[in-house]
């Protein structure tokens, strides 16, 4: 796995992040690995405390890593949140922000997430099963990775591929810069 360095956003950095990389791939099963590694100063930023591995709303709020995955064309996503604390979201969209939210049918399986920190930094990993990736040929399948980190201040700061916008938004296609069949 090669790591892709991730952007602040011009209106959000924080200079004490000396490098936020993700590095992906993909597995023979289909299963898309996405490794997080923040190289910053001790004590710059905050980071949620370890929780039961459920699904919970609003984890953007503070430091999370994002995952969004579509479909070449079509204008459906899911976005995937995976949060240090072990919790997780998953969303569905069927255009640009506008949430799907359906009870029918079976619920994909939940991300596998993986959070280690150091005096140096920290790493998260996360493993979305293949069922939870829309269906499709790897070169069809694209992809946009992004990062909220909280500062010890409360501030956000917000990292992407690729920023689209003026203001930080990770749901614009624009940023959806990789294709699944160019991670590995």
């Amino acid at each position: 796995m090669k790591g892709i360095q991730l952007i602040s956003h011009p209106a959000t950095p924080v200079p004490q992040v000396d490098v936020l990389l993700v590095a992906l791939s993909l597995a023979g099963n289909g299963e898309l690995s996405a490794r997080f590694d923040c190289r910053c100063r001790a004590g710059v930023l905050r980071l949620p405390q370890t929780q039961p591995a459920q699904a919970t709303d609003e984890l953007w709020r503070h430091t999370c890593c994002e995952l969004f995955v579509a479909v070449s064309g079509d204008p459906a996503y899911r976005e995937f949140n995976c949060s240090p604390s072990g919790q997780w979201a998953m969303y569905d969209f069927s255009a640009y922000r506008e949430r799907e939210v359906s009870a029918l049918g079976p619920k994909p399986p939940a991300p596998s997430i993986r959070f280690d920190s150091g005096a140096k930094g920290w790493t998260l990993q996360a493993r979305i099963a293949a069922a939870a990736l829309p269906r499709g040929a790897p070169a069809q399948i694209e992809l946009g990775v992004a990062v909220v980190l909280e500062t010890e201040q409360g501030k956000l700061s917000y990292w992407a591929l690729r920023h689209a916008a003026g203001q930080p938004d990770f749901h614009r296609r624009e940023s959806f810069v990789l294709r699944l069949s160019e991670i590995d």
